[in-house]
């Protein structure tokens, strides 16, 4: 049975989209068989993913709304062990639509049921919102993993984020639990530790992994090409960074 992590993230450009993507594909590279499904109607990790977007003849919204199945959404990458289920504007109107009745936010948990078996990991991006989607990706969610930069902001964010799951442990019964964080666009391991001693994140650092990933500009090109950057620079900085972020992520499962 696959185990499903949301990529947790309350702030825009935090770098939730770009992990949802690279992690998957980092996993994909390890021979870790990964599903990551888009639940953003801005669609960041679907044009980032290596997808053929001609292809796409549905997405997410129009699996929630009954349209289609899961499998008939889901599209290939250009890794052997990676695939997609994209998501578009429409995600945006179905939402609206399923937000009316109290308890739809457990709907996508419902339909991965039927692809659990098929993979090791389900990676879900949610939007950088407070928002029923977002509800809905971490209540269909076994775990949580946070990527955060050193920035003031980051404490109010981990304070709001820690609220969110609470509140989908008791209305959702679901036994959110967190996989890990870990800091993007960092110099170096002391600016980390440094940063959790100023903000005195001390109590933390037991769930911060090891593994950092740089300041990098193949990271970047590679988001704007499409590609996750294993695809674009395997040699990369942030193209090793994150394989040793999906290698501590598969020892925390072993």
């Amino acid at each position: 049975m696959g185990t499903i992590i949301t990529i947790a993230g309350q702030r825009g450009r935090n770098g939730r989209s770009v992990t949802a993507v690279n992690l998957s594909a980092s996993l994909a590279l390890l021979e870790k068989k990964t599903l990551l499904v888009d639940c953003d109607p801005q669609a960041c990790s679907t044009r980032m993913a290596g997808v053929d977007l001609s292809l796409m003849t549905c997405d997410l919204s129009s699996v929630l709304v009954g349209k289609v199945s899961l499998q008939e959404a889901v599209l290939k990458t250009q890794l052997r062990f990676m695939d997609v289920i994209p998501s578009s504007l429409s995600l945006f109107h179905a939402a609206t639509r399923l937000s009316r009745n109290v308890g739809n936010e457990r709907i996508l948990r419902i339909f991965l049921r039927e692809l659990r078996d098929e993979y090791d990991y389900i990676i879900i991006d949610p939007p950088a919102s407070y928002s029923f989607l977002t509800v809905m990706a971490m209540a269909a969610a076994d775990w949580l993993v946070l990527p955060f930069h050193c920035t003031p902001e980051a404490i109010g964010d981990l304070r709001l984020l820690l609220q969110m799951v609470n509140h989908v442990k008791d209305n959702f019964q679901q036994h959110l639990k967190i996989a890990g964080v870990f800091f993007t666009q960092c110099c170096s391991r002391g600016e980390i530790d440094h940063f959790l001693e100023e903000k005195d994140l001390k109590g933390v650092e037991k769930i911060v992994y090891n593994s950092f990933v740089p300041q990098d500009n193949a990271v970047e090109i590679a988001a704007q090409r499409g590609k996750p950057v294993a695809l674009h620079d395997i040699e990369s900085p942030g193209a090793e960074a994150y394989l040793d972020v999906a290698n501590e992520l598969i020892s925390f499962f072993n």
